[in-house]
């Protein structure tokens, strides 16, 4: 009986999805044919007034007629290709039609256009980027009162929908095929239910384990069982416990990636150059004294780029080059100013860079941090640019390319590039290349780029576009700040680009432009215990029930003002929390050096006293209760992971931000069960963590409710948006990033690469800025 059972399914299964193949297969292909169908009707109904209007040389009565189809439903761009009666293959008019930009002057030569001109026929072919499919057709305009073609019509449509199409009838024919092969099958098992009630005792105990996530209770005794249902129950069982192992090994694991990683570089040497050092040797100062006294600290900064990077030079070893910042840097390097790290167990060596306090002051907090930070990142802070610094600009960046060894810029070293401190540097690096070198540069810029105008504001931006050119790849998190580099180069400089393949050739020199979403190291955290998080609130002097945390460098670009705003009012409209709930922020200090961050911190100090003072009355005093609990100290790693775990939500409210990894960092440190996401939409973060409280940071009523409804939201809700955050945070961690960067270098190798296999290179699927 069981074979006949599984017999009938496995016929049906075949059946209905071969019926469901051959019906989407035949249903696409009419769709096809409607299309191009579709396409020709509308070339053909707009040629009188095409070929009437270019008679008289009305390209404006064209262009009119032409915009009025632009909310045409799949009509991506349509465009008349004036022709030249005195010179085949030329136009006499620019192309005319939607969406306005230089690519349709190359669609009108096309050898497909040409092709339409000369057998004066409709002429259809197809493309895709690997994301979206296209459906060109190109419609030859004849008049008949002269000899000749006079435009050819180029209709450009969207043939992405066939695909889901395709998925929906494909689903919908299996399953109506498979349902009635079910039922037929259900009617026959009906005749023998009556003997199948009195033994399914057991096997349905099995299944409800299964369904639970338990191991069943499978044992070799089922006397009490038929001899027909005692193999079904042994298979049951042996299911369960397969489902449940999977269940373990689903997500990729640290080591895998580690291997993928190595794999990649192969005998190759890493280095990285960055402004920030992994690890920073801090001596306690006794003020009894005029020099430093007491032991060495080594602390970990709170940076995005260390926390992606460094576990990256921990596994596979390597150079890190760095300004050493510490005030016992100097006193730990060797004669070439290296330091082997990590403390507790070496595996690369820091290399540290030697600024004085004017190169410093220049190049750091000057132009980087008050030009081109503000000029980068849409909070509406004015950006300084100042001559004196852009000269400790470039002068710092010099020093950078110094530092590293000659031997490894003459032999095959990858070298990797940091953030906006040095745009300079892969010019500069590639100056001292060798003929033989096989050195590979790449820069990743971690914060974002803005779009064109906004970039010409640098007085230097030509310079610090040819700088960043001098790399091999350039890096960003979204594919959104990639269309805005292009278009800023194709802008600002005589280059090639290529906007298929995503690439600027200047110099003879082609760079190509990815975007890399960088991730955090997911090495297994600790889950704290319900008795441990209730003692670490007492150790943050936490009373509420509800708490919510976040964790931020102060800076304005952050929203922690717009953020401390939507707390105050959260408990101005739901008072019931009150009492109840507590944020708290874990703040460190940065860049106090510059103006515009002392007064964010003073204003922050003063909006939390505010609040605080607000909402606490007489009985909340007495308990201790204080609705924001600000800690504004530097927070090592080691604390910070079990602070995560002690909020039932997380607040990343960023104005603008490149990434954002504290989001991805909560949501690892968190069990699959507890936690929510609050998320600004202004985050790179926010493309990739849809599961999150996706917020707008400039509407406090919008962050309020967000708080509401993560305090509100079910359980079983909680635990399926934590449980896809962490499947997406584990998938795309720092191993995967770097992979993906490093494999994009080494692809760049083979000078004579093709350029279908250029666009295969890793990183998001590049997509064509318009025009």
């Amino acid at each position: 009986m069981n074979r006949l059972y599984w017999t009938w399914i496995y016929a049906v299964t075949l059946l209905a999805f071969s019926a469901a193949a051959v019906h989407s297969l035949f249903d696409e292909r009419r769709l096809l044919g409607e299309e191009v169908a579709r396409a020709s009707a509308l070339a053909t109904s707009l040629e009188d007034t095409v070929l009437r209007n270019l008679r008289t040389r009305r390209f404006g009565q064209i262009a009119n007629t032409i915009s009025r189809l632009r909310k045409q439903k799949r009509l991506l761009g349509l465009t008349i290709c004036p022709v030249n009666a005195a010179a085949k293959g030329t136009t006499q008019q620019r192309a005319i039609g939607f969406p306005s930009g230089s690519g349709w002057e190359s669609l009108c030569k096309s050898p497909m256009t040409q092709s339409a001109q000369k057998t004066r026929a409709n002429v259809h072919w197809r493309a895709t980027d690997m994301t979206n499919r296209f459906q060109y057709t190109a419609h030859a305009m004849a008049d008949p009162d002269r000899p000749g073609i006079r435009a050819v019509a180029v209709v450009i449509q969207d043939l992405s929908y066939l695909r889901e199409r395709w998925i929906d009838v494909f689903i919908g024919t299996a399953v109506l095929t498979w349902s009635v092969g079910a039922i037929l099958l259900l009617l026959m098992a009906t005749q023998v239910r009556g003997w199948v009630r009195s033994n399914v005792g057991l096997l349905r105990h099995n299944l409800k384990s299964m369904v639970a996530g338990r191991r069943p209770m499978v044992s070799s005794d089922f006397s009490g069982l038929s001899s027909e249902l005692k193999p079904l129950s042994e298979e049951v069982g042996k299911l369960a416990a397969r489902v449940i192992s999977l269940s373990d090994a689903k997500l990729p694991s640290e080591s895998s990636w580690l291997e993928s990683l190595k794999k990649t570089i192969g005998g190759r040497s890493l280095l990285v150059i960055a402004n920030r050092e992994p690890y920073i040797h801090q001596r306690t100062i006794d003020s009894r004294f005029s020099y430093p006294r007491g032991r060495i600290h080594v602390i970990r900064p709170a940076s995005g780029l260390v926390t992606a990077l460094e576990p990256i030079l921990r596994h596979t070893g390597g150079l890190w080059i760095a300004h050493g910042s510490g005030n016992a840097d100097p006193e730990v390097v060797d004669a070439n100013n290296e330091v082997r790290v990590p403390p507790e167990r070496p595996t690369y060596s820091l290399r540290r860079v030697w600024l004085t306090k004017e190169q410093n002051t220049g190049y750091y907090y000057g132009f980087a941090n008050e030009g081109l930070w503000p000029l980068c990142h849409l909070a509406h802070t004015r950006p300084i640019f100042r001559l004196s610094d852009w000269q400790k600009y470039r002068e710092v960046n010099q020093l950078f390319c110094d530092a590293v060894p000659q031997e490894r810029i003459d032999g095959d070293s990858l070298i990797l590039v940091q953030d906006y401190h040095f745009a300079m540097l892969p010019r500069m690096l590639k100056q001292r290349k060798g003929p033989e070198s096989r050195a590979k540069v790449g820069i990743f810029w971690h914060i974002p780029w803005p779009n064109a105008e906004t970039f010409g504001i640098c007085p230097w931006h030509q310079d610090l576009l040819r700088g960043m050119l001098g790399a091999d790849v350039i890096g960003f998190h979204t594919q959104y700040h990639c269309n805005n580099f292009l278009d800023t180069c194709d802008r600002y400089l005589e280059s090639r680009i290529d906007r298929e393949h995503f690439s600027v050739t200047m110099d003879n020199h082609q760079t190509f432009i990815r975007a890399f979403p960088i991730g955090i190291d997911t090495a297994p955290v600790r889950v704290l215990s319900h008795e441990e998080r209730v003692q670490l609130k007492e150790h943050y002097g936490i009373r509420a029930p509800i708490v919510a945390v976040g964790v931020d460098r102060l800076d304005y670009t952050k929203g922690l003002l717009e953020r401390v705003e939507a707390v105050e009012r959260f408990l101005e409209k739901y008072p019931q929390y009150v009492g109840k709930f507590t944020f708290v922020q874990m703040g460190s200090p940065s860049r106090t050096d510059i103006p515009s961050y002392r007064v964010l911190v003073e204003q922050l100090h003063e909006a939390v006293l505010r609040v605080n003072t607000r909402f606490t009355g007489p009985r909340e005093q007495r308990s201790g209760y204080r609705p924001i609990v600000f800690l504004s100290q530097h927070h090592e790693w080691d604390e910070i992971k079990y602070f995560y775990q002690i909020g039932d939500l997380c607040m990343v409210t960023s104005l603008h931000d490149g990434m954002n990894l504290v989001a991805k960092e909560y949501v690892w440190c968190q069990a699959p069960d507890r936690g929510a996401l609050i998320l600004s939409k202004f985050t790179g973060a926010s493309r990739e963590l849809t599961e999150a409280f996706i917020v707008n940071p400039y509407s406090i009523e919008e962050m309020a409710d967000a708080i509401a409804a993560a305090i509100a939201m079910p359980a079983e809700e909680r635990q399926r948006r934590m449980t896809a955050l962490r499947e997406k945070v584990q998938s795309h961690n720092a191993y995967h990033w770097a992979s993906d960067v490093i494999e994009a270098l080494v692809r760049t190798e083979a000078p004579s690469a093709k350029p279908t296999e250029v666009a295969e290179m890793p990183g998001e699927a590049p997509k064509k800025a318009a025009g």
